[in-house]
């Protein structure tokens, strides 16, 4: 092997493992998302995550969206709130 076919072969393994961390971070964004917002179904949302990713992808922006229309714990009791007063 040849200086330049060693080179060749450390950039292909090294945009291997960026594709592996990108698909690993998309994959676990809603999930995270989900969890750091209390969403109520964040387990569905961490898996439909990582379904819809790996499926294709067609709806991972609705799962992503799912994510952040979840409420938070602050806007659960100042909704109850209202509805007592």
């Amino acid at each position: 092997m040849t200086a330049l076919d060693q080179v060749a072969l450390g950039i292909l393994v090294f945009m291997a493992v960026v594709a592996v961390a990108v698909l690993v971070f998309f994959g676990g964004w809603p999930g995270r998302v989900a969890a750091a917002r209390n969403h109520p179904y964040r387990s569905a949302v961490s898996i439909g995550g990582w379904i819809t990713l790996i499926a294709g992808g067609v709806f991972y922006p609705l799962v992503l969206i799912w994510a952040y229309a979840g409420s938070t714990d602050a806007e659960v009791e100042a909704a109850a709130e209202e509805t007592a007063a």
